[in-house]
Formats: structure tokens, C-alpha cells, sequence
């Protein structure tokens, strides 16, 4: 086993190399402009210019939907346990338990999982780091050993709300933060999917229901009302057609966005669009909520507004599990016709389609966003937040018949109203 100082120097080493492969390598090289003219990415100076490129290489997809990192990782062997540890760094937040004298001893907010970082830069340029406070930082774990690649930013101690924001919404990019290294809480997950799939087998008879985003969050809380007590009711006025199926992009679906948090609390109805949204069950991965899938389905048939961009998502986004494009091919006989022309690719079978553009799916403890929040002690924690503030600004209490802002799906009379009364 190599030591720290050897750990580190490899992987420092390994970032040069990947930096000087974006910028030999002509498809990678041109992948990046377009990166950068699709997000409207402008660069004036050279620290800007690193930050943009190595989020694009620890983050990004290509536009045909391989990892960046993967791409490297299959034309380059070097140091290829790096990049695997690459790939599964993520980022999250941690609380300062203990300052040593070259490394935090830290817990993982959504988690709870007990850790020690080692930064990779020197503990002295990181003075502004007290105990208590809590970090934004990535990590990478290499033989057993966590190092903190990047921080960035700091959150004050006395801010337990921002913290715990800016962990959910790091959990829900990258749910394996949910149970890392805390094999109890990734067994609790795998538990509450299985009974996910039972309940919503038996209340829909079907693997998703589809509905419009203004009666979504009532189906929701129908499902979750039947898995609770097992009383199954006509829920036909739940189910809603839009008037014409059409792919636009949603501000209040952006989880880059600082505002998601609230967006996701309000609830779909709260959207000023209309637009079609499935509630799908993964047996692996539990279930997740999927804006415009019915859009999704007739791509393959019909012209529908913004085809392209629609197809292109579902195919590349770590948001859709395999089991939606898995569908979409044994229903569409012009699948691979139309999936090719998009992604300007030439596959012929669903493995190999998977294989490029859900790399993030191979390791099955992959959880859905739904599943890690109804586990997550943290989302609990927040709610708790949210409620004393409710408390304390009397303008802002829920209606009795109002969604439970738990996040239960329950009515606030039977929820959170009828333990507080």
C-alpha cells in the first residue's frame, strides 16, 4: 500500500494527466467548446479556466453521454485505480469534529458515517476552518483513505441550516453519499425499496402511472396514504392528459439552482408550465417522479416540440434509471434509428447503449432521490427547521388541507397538524 505522501502525488499526478488529455485529444477537445457554448460559459481568466475544467472532468458528460473521466479511463490505462477513485468522489458536505495536525476528523451530514480527510493542500492555507464549522468539499477515497480534493465553501457552525441544505442537495446528485460508509443505512435503503415496489405493484398494477405535474403531487400523496394503510380508493381523478405532449425546459427541475430546495417543498402543482410527469418504480432503485416521459414515449412516433433535446436527456441524464430506456426500446422498433440520429452514435444493442450513457447505474446501489429522502434522517432534520420557523412567522401556517411541508404526501391534518394538536 502506497503512503499518504505517495497517494497524493499520484493523484495529482493523474488530474495533469487528464488536463493535458482534454486538451490533446480532438474529441474531447471539441466536446468542451461545446460544453461551454451549451451553458453559455464564458472564461476571462485562467483561475476561471480551472475551476470550468476540472468541473467538466470530475463532473461533466460528453455530449453523447459518456463520463468524461470514463472516456479517459478507456483510452488511457495509467494509474487506472485513480481514476476510479475519480470517478466515485463526490461531494458533500462535512461537520469539523476534530482539527489535526494534517488532517479533520469530520461527519458526513448524510450519512453519519465518522470519517478522517486528509486535504491536499497544506492545513496552513486552511486557516479559516474552525471546529464545528462545516465544509463543501469533494472527496475521493484511495485504499481506505479519504482526501479532500477541493473545498468549497464554509459554512459558520451556527448556520446548521444552510449546511443541511447544501447536503440534500448534494445527496440527491449523488445519492451513494446517502450510505457512505455506513452499510446500515445502505441495508435500510435496499429494504425500503423492496417495499416500495410491493405497495406500489399492488395500488397501480403497473411499473408507473402518468398524470400532469398539477395532479402529481395528489397521486403522490395517494400512494403514499394506500402504502401506509392499504386502502385502495378510485383514484381516476388523479390522472390527467396534457393538451399536446412538448419538451421545455423547467427552471424549477434545476437542482444547480440555489432555489430547489423550496421549488421541491412547494410541490409540482406550483409550476407555472404544464407538462406530463410519470411516477415510475425501479425494482433496484425504487421510485422516482419523471417529468415528461410520455413526451419521452411518442419521440419515437411523432414530432414533438423539442424532440431532440427530450431524447438526448432522457438517454444521458443520471436522473432516468436504465429501466425507463429499457422500456422505451421494447416499445419502439425504430429505437436505435432514432437514438443514433440524436446522439450521433451508431449502437445496435441495448448493453452497449447503457454501457456509454449510464455509467453511473452499473454499480446497482444507485438509490433513487424519492427513496434516499424518505430514509434520510437529515430531510427529517430540515422539516424540523422548517417547522420552528413556521412556528415563528404565524403568516406562513399550512392549511389543515394543505400537502404536510414533511414531505410525507399526507394532508397537514393528518400528518404533522394531527401530532402537533
Amino acid at each position: 500500500m502506497p503512503s499518504v505522501v505517495d497517494s497524493l502525488n499520484l493523484i495529482s499526478k493523474t488530474m495533469e494527466n487528464i488536463l493535458d488529455f482534454v486538451a490533446q485529444d480532438e474529441v474531447l477537445s471539441n466536446d468542451f467548446r461545446e460544453y461551454l457554448e451549451l451553458n453559455n460559459i464564458e472564461i476571462e481568466t485562467e483561475r476561471e479556466f480551472n475551476n470550468v475544467i476540472i468541473q467538466y472532468m470530475l463532473d461533466m458528460k460528453m455530449q453523447n453521454g459518456l463520463r468524461v473521466l470514463e472516456y479517459y479511463r478507456r483510452n488511457n490505462k495509467t494509474y487506472d485505480e485513480i481514476i476510479d477513485a475519480l470517478l466515485n468522489s463526490f461531494c458533500g458536505v462535512f461537520k469539523i469534529e476534530k482539527i489535526l495536525s494534517n488532517a479533520y476528523d469530520v461527519e458526513c451530514l448524510t450519512s453519519g458515517a465518522k470519517l478522517t480527510l486528509i486535504p491536499m493542500v497544506k492545513m496552513s492555507h486552511l486557516k479559516q476552518i474552525g471546529r464545528y464549522d462545516f465544509i463543501q468539499a469533494r472527496i475521493l477515497e484511495l485504499d481506505n483513505v479519504q482526501y479532500i480534493l477541493e473545498i468549497y465553501d464554509v459554512i459558520s457552525e451556527y448556520n446548521l441550516y444552510a449546511a443541511t441544505t447544501s447536503a440534500i442537495k448534494y445527496m440527491l446528485q449523488n445519492p451513494k453519499s446517502a450510505y457512505f460508509k455506513n452499510e446500515d443505512k445502505r441495508k435500510q435503503l435496499e429494504k425500503s425499496v423492496a417495499e416500495f415496489w410491493e405497495k406500489f405493484s399492488d395500488c397501480f398494477e403497473n411499473q408507473f402511472v402518468i398524470t400532469t405535474n398539477k395532479k402529481i403531487d395528489k397521486l403522490i400523496e395517494y400512494f403514499n396514504k394506500f402504502r401506509l394503510d392499504n386502502q385502495k380508493e378510485d383514484y381516476s381523478g388523479l390522472i390527467e392528459k396534457v393538451e399536446k405532449n412538448r419538451y421545455i425546459k423547467v427552471q424549477e427541475l434545476n437542482c444547480d439552482d440555489e432555489t430547489f430546495m423550496q421549488n421541491a417543498i412547494g410541490g409540482f402543482s406550483s409550476h407555472k408550465e404544464i407538462y406530463d410527469v410519470a411516477l415510475w418504480i425501479d425494482k433496484k432503485r425504487g421510485l422516482y417522479i419523471i417529468p415528461f416521459f410520455e413526451t419521452f414515449m411518442k419521440c419515437f412516433q411523432e414530432d414533438i416540440e423539442n424532440k431532440n433535446e427530450c431524447i438526448k436527456e432522457f438517454l444521458t441524464s443520471d436522473k432516468i434509471p436504465p429501466s425507463v430506456i429499457k422500456y422505451a426500446k421494447e416499445n419502439n422498433e425504430n429505437f436505435f434509428e432514432v437514438v443514433n440520429k440524436v446522439l450521433k452514435t451508431n449502437f445496435s444493442n441495448l448493453e452497449e447503449l447503457l454501457f456509454n450513457t449510464k455509467t453511473a447505474f452499473i454499480d446497482s446501489g444507485v438509490f433513487s432521490p424519492v427513496i434516499t429522502l424518505f430514509n434520510s434522517e437529515l430531510f427529517s432534520t430540515l422539516i424540523g427547521i422548517e417547522e420552528k420557523s413556521q412556528k415563528d412567522t404565524p403568516k406562513s401556517e399550512v392549511g389543515r388541507n394543505d400537502l404536510c411541508p414533511c414531505g410525507s404526501g399526507l394532508k397537514y391534518k393528518k400528518c404533522c397538524g394531527n401530532k402537533n394538536s
